[in-house]
Formats: structure tokens, sequence, C-alpha cells
């Protein structure tokens, strides 16, 4: 997928030619280096993908809409998309929990490991997430999430102990 065949809201025309993207290359960049990757961070973080795939569009008008005034875009492009996975999850509070789909799972002990992920509280699944998929230090999760860096130690240290329970039974 490119940023070409993105339609805007409307439905009318390519967003390339709507918004200018054909004129920010390094945008296109982004877009084309991060997308699939941030898609499975949202995923891992909201267990539906068609809402990972909202959330991350989300993050990447939001990174166009500022990328004159951005740094480092890849940076606050991962901020918008776990944040954006936040506020998906503050919705669903009040929701039944369910275990994460996993189409391409076949294999047991990883559909366990996914539902036992799916179980955790948000904050412990993000940090699991954001440590063992993203490959994050405790500080850039500790960034990422706006936690304390004691926060996200002890966080990590009782999701991966809580999988360990289930994956042991």
């Amino acid at each position: 997928m490119s940023v070409e065949g993105v339609e805007g809201e409307s439905g009318e025309g390519d967003l390339s030619s709507s918004a200018g993207v054909a004129a920010d290359p390094s945008f296109e960049e982004l877009f084309e280096a991060e997308h699939v990757a941030m898609v499975r961070l949202a995923y891992l973080l909201v267990g539906s993908e068609a809402v990972a795939e909202e959330v991350v569009q989300d993050a990447f008008v939001s990174v166009f809409e500022r990328r004159d005034r951005i740094d480092n875009p890849g940076g606050y492009l991962r901020r918008c998309v776990v944040n954006g996975a936040r506020r998906v999850q503050r919705r669903r509070v009040m929701e039944r929990r369910r275990p994460l789909p996993a189409p391409d799972a076949v294999d047991p002990d990883a559909r366990e490991l996914l539902d036992a992920l799916a179980e955790l509280p948000y904050r412990w699944r993000a940090v699991v997430v954001l440590r063992f998929y993203e490959g994050l230090s405790q500080q850039e999760i500790a960034d990422a999430l706006d936690m304390r860096l004691g926060t996200v130690k002890s966080s990590l240290h009782r999701g991966l102990a809580e999988l360990r329970t289930v994956v042991e039974r």
C-alpha cells in the first residue's frame, strides 16, 4: 500500500493529489518504512486488525499535519499509535474482554500466549509489547507511554509474572 492509494475521509480522490503528499517524499518514505510495523504494534495493543489500521491511519494524519514542526517523525508516529491505542482501550473499559484474534497463529502455544496477553491490564500489556515486540529500552517505553521509569519496571515485572502464571497452568 502506498500513500497515493489512500483516500480522504470524503472518499473523493486520493490523498496525494488532494493534500500534496506527492510533494513531500520524506512523508511517503516514512509511510513506506513504518506502516506495517505500526499496524502490528497497534494490533498487539488493541487486538483488532481493523481498529489497528484506523489507529495507524489517524497517527499518520497527525504526523502529516504537523510534519513541519516534528523533529523525530518516527518517534512521534510511535507515540501517536500508542496514544491512539490507549484511547481505544479507554472506550472499551465497559466492554467485556475478548481474546486477541490471531488469524495467522496456528501454533497452540502462540495462541495461548496471545490469549494471556489479551487478559493483561492495558498498562502491563503495552509495556510488555513495547519491550519485547518493539525492542524498546525501559527508558524509551517510559517516554512513549509518559510513565516514570519505576512504573515501567514494575509493570514489566508484573506483566511477565502474570504471563508466566497463565502459561504454566
